[in-house]
């Protein structure tokens, strides 16, 4: 595309046909590497001003940026003729682009051949997995973005390590179960230097020694290792490496092969919640091909299919189509939905469609839900139980709310799309459109390389609309139901909406097969959230104020959650939730027929309002046995003040807290932490679980009494 080729593991560096371009002083080297990191892409001059500085830029920072983006492309491009438009440095309206070709980018190339590997792996070609990993590692030449200062380079390189160690784990792990070689004990030697809080390098460097037949020195690494988690962490080695531990100690004759890791049990893959499919209007195309793809997951032909679109198009009903005729012809269906707070909490939406849950009752999914919290083979492992499930029949996986899922659920999603052409396995993601989000085009992508479907639902034409609201009328429309019809905008849910509100508000009149309105409807609010709030404006006030309650619960509640935020009696609030015809059954427990009914209800609350009663419902959740995610959701949107009750939670609950959702983690342990007022235990226990959570550790589960 432009000759251009850039490295960002180690320095940052670039080249033009073979010559080094001089990149500038440090901060022009870092904006360098933000247009290099989302290269092909728009990135608007405050995207840089963030990157660069973060929240508190200086005055000067647009100019700098001017300044920065002008010197660039003097290096770039030394004999540049003045008024071209074209380059590798693109300037316009919105922002600025940095053209590369693909695989232009070292960190592009490293992933690239990381996935290789891995599906070489994964398909038994050990050799050349190998190799693959150790062209990938070969093109680190220190650290990513080295001398370089920013958050962008600080979040990016953090990523991009928890990707190196990975790769290196993984090599280590195969040449392992391929009987070891002279150099793995020197390189896992140096990677337990390098990485000493990562425990899966000790127990491996324990499992080398122990297979060359030099038990001692493996006792001896466990001991260090132990030192080293004890002393920085304050936590014991973990249950696998201990068990290692014994097994060396009783003088096994038969060294392990490999760390032992969680078995997946195909029989135990979820059944998803089941609703009936919807009877859709004018999609008929579509749902001809989603009963075509069902069918050939079914006969052991995977696919991936993306479908996108505004809230209420549609995407949903789709998903429950598919997934219920995937179900019906044979396949096992797991299923779930992404939200806002799943986005901070990695794996959330992906572990929980899979059943993968710490409290499950199925031990073997409980114990690999447990490893793979804070694990960065997370997404190998994640990976590797979707292919034993496959391994015993076809599978259908779905996830709606792509656009929430977290940047390592992203990356199990795509190794997923690439696994699709090999395994039986129905892959579903349903997302809103997202503009410049360069994860949406990224997915999208896949799935058209790898034989996809990409299914993008535009609104419904007039007649379709109009059969909607006649249907829930009663009648054809006359022309002025047709009129307000039209100020749906083709979007079913707003049709369909709008026609349930007027029925309710007994506006609509049917004569002779013909629904009209009244005159004095006149016009219904355009946006989404007005509408919805206009057809539940009918409600008598006590169901109302139940139901604003519930939405601010979350995505998922019950009646007894409910009854306790409300203090109203658990058979009132039942009555309300049934009655107002909003809610429908989520597994064990209740949800709102489409997220935009929650929203809608929500926001009616006060702005002022909402924090405290987000605050009262983490008081009510905790009180009820939630679980301390879901406690956490709230305390971050709840207000700021810091009380004793809340210093006393997060003290009891900080290691949990770390271990199942960090991001929430260290805002709420280190604003109690600042505000001062902790008893000395509290403290202790506060900082220990922070410590954990700066060193990328988790605590070890707790004992299970037998």
């Amino acid at each position: 595309m432009t000759g251009l080729c850039v490295n960002v593991l180690g320095p940052v560096r670039a080249w033009r046909s073979g010559r080094e371009i001089d990149l500038g002083t440090a901060r022009r080297r870092a904006l360098f590497a933000v247009l290099a990191a989302n290269a092909n892409r728009v990135v608007s001059r405050n995207e840089l001003i963030v990157a660069l500085w973060g929240d508190f830029p200086p005055t000067t920072a647009v100019g700098n940026v001017y300044t920065y983006v002008s010197g660039l492309r003097r290096s770039l491009e030394p004999h540049r003729e003045p008024g071209r438009s074209d380059g590798p440095l693109l300037s316009g309206a919105a922002g600025y682009t940095l053209r590369l070709a693909p695989d232009a980018l070292d960190a592009d190339r490293f992933h690239h051949l990381y996935e290789s590997a891995t599906a070489a792996a994964a398909a038994g070609r050990t050799d050349e997995a190998v190799d693959g990993l150790d062209e990938a590692l070969a093109l680190w030449q220190g650290d990513a973005y080295a001398n370089l200062t920013g958050r962008f380079v600080e979040l990016d390189r953090y990523r991009l390590e928890r990707l190196r160690i990975a790769a290196a784990e993984q090599r280590a792990r195969l040449i392992l179960a391929a009987g070891g070689d002279d150099g793995l004990i020197a390189d896992l030697t140096t990677l337990v230097r390098r990485h000493p809080l990562h425990e899966p390098f000790h127990e491996l460097l324990m499992s080398a020694l122990h297979r060359a037949g030099r038990a001692t020195e493996a006792l001896e690494a466990f001991r260090a290792a132990r030192r080293t988690l004890v002393h920085e962490l304050g936590v014991e080695p973990g249950p696998s490496i201990r068990a290692l531990q014994r097994r060396i100690l009783a003088g096994s004759e038969e060294p392990p092969t490999t760390p032992p890791m969680p078995r997946h049990t195909p029989a135990s893959a979820p059944a998803a919640t089941r609703t009936p499919a919807p009877v859709l209007v004018g999609r008929d195309t579509e749902v001809r091909l989603l009963h075509r793809l069902a069918g050939r997951a079914a006969a052991g032909h995977g696919t991936a299919l993306w479908i996108e679109g505004e809230p209420g198009i549609g995407k949903s009903e789709l998903m429950a189509v598919v997934l219920e005729e995937a179900e019906r012809t044979g396949c096992r269906v797991a299923r779930s939905v992404a939200d806002e707070f799943s986005s901070r909490v990695p794996l959330r939406a992906v572990m929980r469609a899979l059943g993968l849950e710490t409290t499950a009752a199925d031990t073997q999914r409980a114990a690999l839900a447990f490893a793979l919290t804070g694990d960065p083979r997370g997404v190998e492992r994640i990976v590797g139980y979707v292919s034993d499930l496959c391994a015993a029949g076809p599978v259908a996986l779905a996830v709606d709310g792509m656009q929430w899922m977290d940047e390592v659920g992203l990356l199990v999603w795509e190794r997923l799309i690439e696994l699709t052409r090999s395994l039986p396995l129905l892959l579903v993601a349903a997302a809103r459109p997202e503009p410049n989000s360069r994860e949406s085009a990224r997915l999208r992508d896949r799935v058209v390389a790898h034989g996809g479907h990409v299914m993008v639902l535009g609104p419904l034409d007039r007649s379709d609309t109009e059969r909607i609201v006649g249907a829930v009328a009663g009648g054809e429309p006359g022309p002025a139901l047709r009129s307000l019809t039209e100020l749906t905008g083709g979007n079913p849910l707003y049709a369909r909406e709008l026609a349930h509100g007027l029925m309710r508000q007994r506006a609509v009149r049917v004569v002779d097969g013909f629904a009209e309105v009244d005159e004095h409807v006149s016009e219904v609010p355009r946006s989404l959230l007005d509408t919805v709030q206009e057809t539940l404006a009918h409600l008598h006030p006590d169901r109302w104020e139940t139901l604003r309650h519930a939405a601010l619960l979350g995505a998922e509640f019950t009646v007894a959650d409910v009854a306790a935020f409300t203090g109203r009696a658990a058979s009132t609030v039942e009555a309300d939730l049934r009655e107002a015809d909003v809610v429908v059954d989520s597994g064990g427990a209740l949800a709102f027929r489409h997220p935009v009914l929650r929203q809608a209800l929500a926001e009616s609350v006060p702005a002022a309002l909402r924090p405290t009663l987000h605050r009262h419902a983490a008081q009510v959740l905790a009180a009820g046995g939630g679980t301390a995610v879901r406690v956490a959701e709230h305390l971050v949107m709840g207000t700021p003040e810091i009380d004793t009750w809340m210093v006393g939670w997060l003290a009891a609950h900080g290691d949990e807290l770390v271990r199942e959702s960090p991001g929430p983690a260290g805002d709420l342990i280190g604003r109690v932490l600042a505000d001062g007022r902790c008893t000395r235990s509290q403290r202790e226990s506060l900082e220990s679980a922070l410590r954990l959570l700066a060193a990328g550790a988790r605590p070890a589960p707790p004992a299970t009494a037998t």
